[in-house]
This record gives structure tokens, C-alpha cells and sequence, in this order.
């Protein structure tokens, strides 16, 4: 009876943990996306209010997208207005990415 009572507390925490991790924020909000599309490159910046950031594992979506002739902006840079949607990462997720990237930068440095 220990064992399985061990079993289910382990169980239980951890898909605590694992709801935790996967819990997000989502904020919907407006943003201006600067867009240069040609055929030896593709930028995007997008810029967001002053009051959002974006930290590690946070997913930006961009909603709307232009409709581009052949895919290309035409030889210069474009700006639109347009949606967007905020996912913030759990403190849990972003604690998590930030130190595995620590990791790998420092391997990184290491190797060389």
C-alpha cells in the first residue's frame, strides 16, 4: 500500500509540474510589422508597445499578412499595421529555457 500511495503522490506532482510548465498567457494586442521580402534575403521586425517585452519562451504570433506579388516586397521595406498575440511562457518554462541556453552558450565557448 506504501508503494502505491508513493506512486500517486509522484504521479500527481509531477502532472503538476507538467501543467506548470505548459501553462501560458495570451495577450492580444496591436503591432507594427516592418517587412523586407526579396530574393537573396527576408527581414521582419516587429514592433511591439512600450508597456510588452519579449522573454524567453514567449511565442509571438503575427495575425495578418500582406498579400505579396510573387512573395516579395517590391525592392524596399513595408510597414502594416497588424494584430498580434502575445503567448508568455510560465515562469516554470522560461526558467528552464533560460538555463539550458546557458548551457549551450557555455559549451559553445568551451569548444572553441
Amino acid at each position: 500500500m506504501a508503494v502505491f500511495l508513493t506512486l500517486l503522490v509522484v504521479a500527481v506532482a509531477g502532472y503538476a509540474l507538467w501543467q506548470w510548465y505548459r501553462y501560458e498567457t495570451v495577450i492580444d494586442t496591436q503591432g507594427t510589422v516592418r517587412l523586407q521580402s526579396e530574393h537573396e534575403h527576408f527581414h521582419l521586425h516587429l514592433d511591439l508597445p512600450d508597456n510588452l517585452e519579449v522573454l524567453p519562451g514567449d511565442t509571438v504570433h503575427i495575425l495578418e499578412i500582406p498579400n505579396l506579388e510573387d512573395g516579395r516586397t517590391d525592392g524596399g521595406e513595408m510597414s502594416y499595421e497588424s494584430p498580434v498575440r502575445l503567448h508568455r511562457a510560465s515562469w516554470l518554462n522560461r526558467h528552464l529555457i533560460k538555463t539550458s541556453s546557458i548551457v549551450e552558450v557555455t559549451e559553445l565557448i568551451e569548444d572553441n
